[in-house]
């Protein structure tokens, strides 16, 4: 009797999983605010862009409130990160609004127990992710209204996609003679492993992403952006020439070594 009781259990969960990701799968794009609720200013600690970034990560067409597509409201999800009470350390949900404010889905928990606040909130963030990761939402491609809100015709769609392709692209900025990454996180891949650039006042810090890391990052090295020169320095103080793409590409060279990292963005 207790071997079936926890097949079904186990059934029950699995069979809600599927559903929930069929639900979010059906719709095209979510919204992140600027600002979360339990914080004091905009996208404070990088909250609001590392959610974005998590959501693009794992499947969904995201976007700010301002750059909400012409879209019809109702094909689109609308995201909000509460935060829980609790005695220690720091507990974090994501919770999932349809148009009509509608619940349809709330995350795990994220709990996290630095001490620093920026630590401690991106820590949970990502913790609370882990169960959107393990969904494998795909979300539909964005259909724009045209001027007189009816669907766009099958040759405007293909013109407005064309459009958003090269809108998606990583937005690159020359500085100095240096293409740099405008983004405040971009997403690369080198070898079959995941790397985060995260933009700093310095440059940018790149990370691995590594279950042996105690937030699932650890850190890798520093671009180093001075003037005309782009140095990439590991974590051991070893320097080398880094370069950005017009695609967002980062190249990195050390004598006859070269290291490529793909933009994922």
């Amino acid at each position: 009797m207790t071997r079936l009781l926890l097949i079904f259990i186990s059934l029950f969960f699995a069979t809600n999983a599927i559903s929930q990701n069929a639900n979010l799968s059906d719709y095209s794009y979510v919204i992140v605010p600027n600002q979360f609720d339990f914080l004091k200013e905009k996208d404070q600690y990088q909250m609001n862009s590392m959610s974005k970034f998590y959501f693009e990560k794992n499947g969904f067409n995201a976007y700010f409130a301002e750059d909400a597509p012409n879209a019809n409201r109702c094909d689109g999800l609308y995201a909000n990160v509460e935060e829980l009470k609790t005695i220690l350390g720091t507990k974090l949900q994501i919770v999932i609004k349809d148009c009509n404010d509608n619940e349809i889905y709330r995350s795990q928990e994220g709990k996290s127990k630095y001490k620093e606040f920026d630590k401690t909130y991106q820590d949970a963030l990502r913790k609370a992710f882990n169960s959107i990761e393990g969904m494998r939402v795909k979300q539909k491609d964005v259909i724009l209204l045209s001027d007189n809100s009816s669907n766009t015709t099958v040759s405007d769609q293909t013109k407005l996609k064309t459009e958003e392709a090269e809108l998606t692209k990583p937005k690159v900025s020359r500085v100095s003679g240096n293409l740099l990454p405008d983004a405040k996180f971009s997403n690369y891949s080198n070898s079959g492993k995941t790397f985060l650039l995260r933009k700093t006042t310095e440059g940018y810090s790149l990370y691995e992403e590594s279950a042996n890391a105690s937030d699932g990052l650890l850190l890798i090295g520093k671009i180093i952006v001075m003037d005309k020169v782009v140095k990439y320095m590991d974590t051991s103080g070893k320097v080398s020439d880094a370069s950005f793409d017009p695609s967002g590409n980062l190249t990195i060279k050390d004598g006859s070594s070269v290291t490529n990292y793909l933009s994922e963005n």
